[in-house]
């Protein structure tokens, strides 16, 4: 049992770490592939395998599925702060338009429940139910 050995999750000792793991057998590996993820194996019963995903979220596939034994590399990237807008606004370029973030206060009344006013205030209680 080598770090960047695939082999079935069923062939592997309980507390083994794994990352790349099929969620359905032949899918070529679906779960724990981002930076510093790994998944553990809990425990195995009737040809399923109960692994314990990232999330911390429990999780039963069969044992038949395919892992990678280790964790994936890069972990801690998000700990290092961007420092600049520039590598935000790189950053957000490949996920999707979620960068700049315009806060409600400074948007028109049509744009949102918090926009309008002569001043950047909301203008109501914001901890209370609508």
């Amino acid at each position: 049992l080598t770090v960047g050995n695939v082999l079935p999750i069923g062939e592997m000792p309980e507390g083994t770490t794994i990352c790349n793991v099929e969620e359905k057998v032949g899918d070529r590996g679906a779960l724990a592939r981002a930076s510093g993820k790994y998944c553990t194996i809990i425990g195995h019963a009737h040809g399923n395998t109960q692994i314990k995903m990232p999330s911390g979220k429990k999780r039963t596939i069969k044992s038949s599925c395919r892992a990678m034994v280790g964790l994936v590399a890069g972990g801690g990237r998000i700990e290092k702060p961007l420092l600049k807008a520039g590598n935000a606004y790189f950053k957000y370029k490949a996920k999707r338009n979620a960068w700049p973030r315009v806060r409600g206060v400074a948007m028109n009344p049509v744009d949102h429940p918090h926009g309008g006013g002569n001043h950047q205030h909301i203008g109501h209680p914001s901890t209370v139910r609508r």
